[in-house]
């Protein structure tokens, strides 16, 4: 089985959020082996479905992605044995993706192969050193970088809230 999603890492620039990935399903810059680990792992072959239960993580090179719980849904395998390509990653629960150089927190992540589109909900916050950006939905086209944060609930609407430093 491959288990590979699109690169993740996020950085944040002005009041735009980019998303930079390489071509291919991958989440690190340059692919390699994809390590995985869970407290307890399920597999639902009729659904294409691996799970990893309890302090799930998926890492590749130096790129982590963390959850409480970690869902991949593969398509049929070509030869008919274990599962095919990664076409939906669903990370639920204390959601981090962390990159050398950002972090993403949130309260549910999913990549969608089809659409090439990662949402990540809940309380959402993106940080690159210094700089941090809230909301409560990240929308993110792969292929094209084109990313929207949609803002949390507060008592003056719907606000996007960020804080960036300049380079000195």
């Amino acid at each position: 089985m491959r288990f590979l999603i699109r690169s993740l890492p996020v950085a944040l620039a002005a009041s735009t959020v980019l998303l930079v990935g390489p071509a291919g399903a991958q989440i690190a810059p340059g692919g390699g082996p994809v390590a995985w680990g869970a407290d307890r792992t399920e597999y639902v072959e009729a659904q294409g479905l691996l799970k990893l239960i309890g302090r799930a993580e998926l890492i590749q090179a130096e790129n982590r992605l963390r959850a409480d719980a970690i869902d991949m849904f593969t398509t049929p395998a070509r030869n008919g044995s274990g599962g095919g390509d990664v076409r939906e990653v669903v990370a639920t629960g204390n959601v981090y993706f962390v990159t050398p150089t950002q972090v993403v927190r949130g309260d549910r992540a999913v990549y969608t192969a089809a659409s090439d589109t990662i949402v990540v909900t809940g309380d959402v916050i993106l940080t690159q050193g210094e700089n941090v950006m809230t909301g409560s939905r990240l929308t993110v086209v792969v292929a094209t970088n084109n990313a929207v944060m949609d803002g949390a609930p507060s008592s003056a609407g719907q606000r996007v809230r960020g804080v960036f430093y300049p380079d000195e």
